[in-house]
């Protein structure tokens, strides 16, 4: 555990060097932020079916709406990360955040609410197409998977905040300054995201400090890899319509193998994100406070699994394995599988924690190596659309999570007997998850190689408009 948070401290010591540490470190914040909110809501749960005297299906319902409403906001904020200046879109999208936020501990029914749930969704439907846009643009290939990681470990520090305040604050005051206490901190990031510059655009790829080439494509270079028809384009992506847009990174198999795979995991995550409370108090039959501290320890797992496994993905790159990402987000998969079984059907929490933090370790650890792949196989100007695109899909997927493991858990047995049901079951598709990713080790190195020609021919035509 210690060995995880130091590796973490190295990572970020190292990340933060470059003269970009400013927007990187905000960006880990927005993540953590984000999941907070989302934490928050599983963690309150059991307060809040209380308080509104509702059921697991419409406590799943409240995330649902969240999710369904970013996907369909991502659409024209992914349209936007392409073209205005995207830290004073996150800067705007936080003020509306903080205000949701302050709304939800101010509701006094279900519906009040349900309602405020849409302004959220809507707010934190921006950091989707925004975040891989400026990663892209501020971090080396080479180093991207190991940034992405970091940042990625903001979702599960926002999720541990958002576990660990319920118990401290409701003892202290009541459930409703769980949320006041978010907004503060909203409020303040927008403040300093308002503030921040904006890092210049670049192609696919990403160029390396010092201007030399990035190491994804010296390797694709060196192979003579030829680019993949898909992949290429015919015009200036920045004039590309919304539609064009879709249909290009579609076009891209390595993005649509990615982006499925990335969808079932995240999934997965959302619905153990919401039930986790209720399913441990329930079938261990432990305190939610216990239940809080069991769950901060299996995030621990998660974190160390994002830094470990996001620094294998790069190690594996600078010793000339390409497809590093592919075979590590695959592994990561299956080998979350394999940990989480035995810990969902053991009705000892000592036994289980250990399994679920090795579950949480590779299934969060496989996360920023195929955010990772679909940067690398896309051109820079076309980022900010792409990633709308699939945040349309991935909210879809973490929107029917909740909802759907709420209605089938009622269906195999109600309660935390449900939930365990609704999990062995389909706990299997992580593993052809993992399996499918494969499929990209076929595409990938053709992939890039179109994103290279695309981004090469995409700066021509930026400069030529620009000269006109």
């Amino acid at each position: 555990m210690v060995q995880g948070v130091r590796r973490l401290q190295r990572a970020v010591h190292g990340l933060l060097a470059s003269n970009r540490r400013r927007v990187l470190l905000l960006l880990f914040f927005v993540v953590a932020l984000d999941y907070a909110e989302r934490g928050l809501i599983g963690a309150t749960g059991p307060t809040l079916k209380h308080a509104f005297g509702i059921g697991n299906f419409r406590l799943g319902m409240l995330s649902t709406a969240l999710l369904f409403v970013s996907a369909v906001a991502a659409v024209p904020l992914g349209m936007l990360a392409d073209r205005a200046r995207r830290t004073l879109l996150l800067a705007g999208s936080f003020v509306v955040w903080a205000a949701a936020m302050g709304t939800l501990g101010a509701s006094t029914g279900f519906w009040m609410f349900f309602g405020t749930s849409f302004a959220l969704g809507m707010a934190a439907a921006t950091s989707g197409p925004v975040i891989p846009s400026l990663i892209g643009d501020i971090v080396p290939a080479a180093r991207r998977s190991r940034a992405l990681g970091i940042v990625n470990a903001g979702v599960l520090i926002g999720l541990g905040i958002g576990y660990v305040l319920p118990p401290i604050l409701s003892r202290a005051a009541s459930w409703r300054w769980n949320f006041w206490l978010l907004a503060a901190g909203g409020a303040s990031l927008a403040l300093a995201l308002w503030k921040v510059g904006e890092p210049e655009r670049v192609g696919a790829g990403g160029p390396e400090e010092g201007g030399e080439e990035s190491l994804v494509r010296r390797l694709v270079r060196e192979r003579g890899v030829e680019p993949s028809p898909h992949g290429l384009l015919e015009h200036d992506p920045s004039e590309m319509s919304m539609w064009e847009a879709a249909k290009y990174t579609v076009e891209v198999r390595t993005d649509l193998i990615a982006l499925a795979a990335r969808s079932v995991g995240d999934f997965f995550f959302q619905a153990i994100a919401t039930f986790a409370i209720v399913f441990a108090t329930g079938w261990y039959g432990i305190s939610q406070g216990e239940a809080n501290l069991a769950i901060l320890v299996v995030g621990i797992g998660a974190v160390a699994g994002v830094v470990a496994l996001s620094r294998l993905s790069d190690a594996l790159l600078r010793r000339g394995v390409v497809n590093s990402r592919i075979l590590v987000g695959s592994v990561g998969y299956v080998l979350s599988v394999v940990a989480l079984y035995p810990a969902f059907i053991s009705r000892s929490l000592s036994v289980s924690i250990p399994f679920f933090a090795a579950g949480a370790f590779f299934l969060a650890g496989a996360r920023p190596s195929l955010d990772a792949i679909r940067v690398d196989v896309l051109v820079g100007r076309l980022r900010g659309r792409a990633e709308s695109i699939r945040q349309v899909l991935r909210s879809g997927a973490e929107g029917l999570a909740p909802v759907s493991f709420g209605a089938l858990s009622a269906a195999l047995g109600g309660g935390s007997l449900g939930l365990e049901r609704v999990f062995l079951v389909l706990l299997p598709l992580l593993v052809l998850n993992g399996l499918i990713l494969l499929l990209a080790l076929r595409t990938y190195r053709r992939d890039v190689a179109a994103a290279i020609v695309s981004s090469q021919k995409s700066t021509e035509d930026h400069s030529g408009t620009e000269a006109r």
